[in-house]
C-alpha cells in the first residue's frame, strides 16, 4: 500500500483531485462564453473563451512544477508571497 500518492479512483486513470479539476475547467469555460454572449458579444469571439478555462484545468490537474503538483505550488507560493514577513536588520 502506497501513501505517497493519490488514489487512482476514475477509471484507474484519474484522481478525484484531477477530475475535480477538469470540470471546474471546463466549467469555467463554459461560464466565460456564456458571460461574453450575455454581453452580446459575437460566437466566434465568445468561443475564444474556451482555451483558457481549459488550459487552467488541465494545468491544474496534471503539470508538476518543483516535484508538487500545480495546485499546490500556487497554494504554496501564494502563501509564502502573502504571509508576514520578519526581517532581521544587522547593525554595523
Amino acid at each position: 500500500m502506497d501513501l505517497t500518492e493519490e488514489e487512482k479512483l476514475i477509471g484507474g486513470v484519474l484522481s478525484l483531485r484531477q477530475v475535480g479539476y477538469l470540470v471546474g475547467g471546463g466549467m469555467l469555460s463554459v461560464l466565460g462564453v456564456l458571460f461574453l454572449r450575455a454581453l452580446g458579444a459575437p460566437w466566434a469571439l465568445s468561443v475564444l473563451a474556451l482555451p483558457p478555462g481549459a488550459a487552467l484545468g488541465v494545468l491544474l490537474a496534471f503539470y508538476r512544477f518543483e516535484g508538487m503538483n500545480a495546485d499546490e505550488f500556487l497554494y504554496r507560493a501564494l502563501a509564502w508571497r502573502f504571509r508576514k514577513k520578519r526581517f532581521a536588520w544587522k547593525g554595523e
